[in-house]
């Protein structure tokens, strides 16, 4: 079993982040609370991003290839012999903008893991472009 930052990471819900906040902070967490729960932002109470849940795929590695039309398109490491990230879809995204950007300095410090555990099996595709586009809610 591997040990990762990326679990804990993907399994703590809001709730617990507010839970996680200063103690300086806790004067708001309520309205803070209100605004997730009712899909608003800021003073102007606009909607937001209404998810509240990820789905998180995995796949097996042949699989996938040969689910491509063309078998010659996909690489498959030597290192990788275990089911492996496919995806992270928020669930139910509905009116999200795409101001969330990622870039490859936002992960540099994950990269091996991610090249790891979330791998492109794509000969002209890069893992860091599969998993920000795997974690897109396009």
């Amino acid at each position: 079993m591997w040990r990762s930052v990326l679990p804990p990471l993907f399994s703590l819900s809001p709730a617990v982040l507010f839970l996680l906040q200063l103690p300086d902070c806790a004067a708001t967490q309520e309205a803070h609370w209100e605004d997730y729960k009712y899909g608003r932002q800021g003073s102007d109470k606009k909607p937001f991003c209404s998810w509240k849940c990820i789905l998180f795929t995995l796949q097996w590695p042949g699989g996938f290839c040969q689910s491509l039309d063309k078998g010659n398109l996909c690489l498959i490491p030597q290192s990788i012999n275990n089911w492996t990230i496919h995806g992270l879809w928020p669930y139910r995204a509905m009116n999200c903008c795409s101001c969330w950007p990622m870039f490859h300095s936002d992960i540099q410090e994950l990269e091996a893991e991610l090249t790891e555990h979330w791998p492109s099996f794509l000969k002209t595709k890069s893992s860091f472009h599969f998993c920000s586009r795997k974690s897109d809610h396009e």
